[in-house]
């Protein structure tokens, strides 16, 4: 288990993924998934740069914790007609809306441990290249979530029916 680190002491990291001291802080700091409404425990979800990397950095200030139903959804439905979101240097985002509306979600530990919530150092300003534009899709499925359940039972069924027809040793 990593010994949870104060915010002062995370600085900038190179790489995408974050260290695990920086992920435990984040986790600790969001305790839940950040986009409005959800409350899926922190554990269960991803940690998410705010500003995408190699754009924006590896710093507490650019991460939080989003499910991976909200990653998905962060990450492609964006734009015009999407989500969009602006994270603070404290942890609280402003999440607004397809419809125009204007969510803010604060950090679940403010009102548990409120060092959590102080605010980091700003992460250094990076700037995405003009022009650039996200060129993925949303992964589609190939096969049906039914057909993947009955494919994994059927999987499962025939080492079972193995194993009873295999001799004793």
């Amino acid at each position: 288990m990593t010994k949870l680190r104060p915010p002062a002491e995370l600085t900038t990291e190179t790489g995408y993924r974050p260290s695990s001291a920086l992920a435990a802080f984040v986790r600790a700091r969001d305790m839940t998934c950040r986009f409005p409404g959800c409350d899926r425990p922190a554990t269960a979800c991803d940690i998410d740069h705010a500003v995408p990397h190699p754009w924006g950095p590896t710093h507490p200030g650019n991460l939080r914790c989003l499910c991976r139903k909200h990653h998905l959804l962060k990450t492609f439905w964006i734009g015009p007609g999407g989500w969009s979101d602006r994270q603070h240097p404290d942890g609280s985002i402003d999440w607004t809306s397809p419809t125009g509306h204007t969510y803010t979600t604060r950090p679940a530990s403010r009102l548990l441990f409120p060092g959590l919530s102080l605010p980091t150092a700003t992460p250094p300003a990076t700037t995405p290249p003009v022009g650039h534009q996200r060129d993925l899709m949303m992964p589609t499925r190939r096969t049906t979530r039914a057909q993947d359940r009955l494919r994994c039972i059927n999987t499962e069924r025939a080492l079972n029916l193995a194993q009873r027809e295999r001799p004793p040793p």
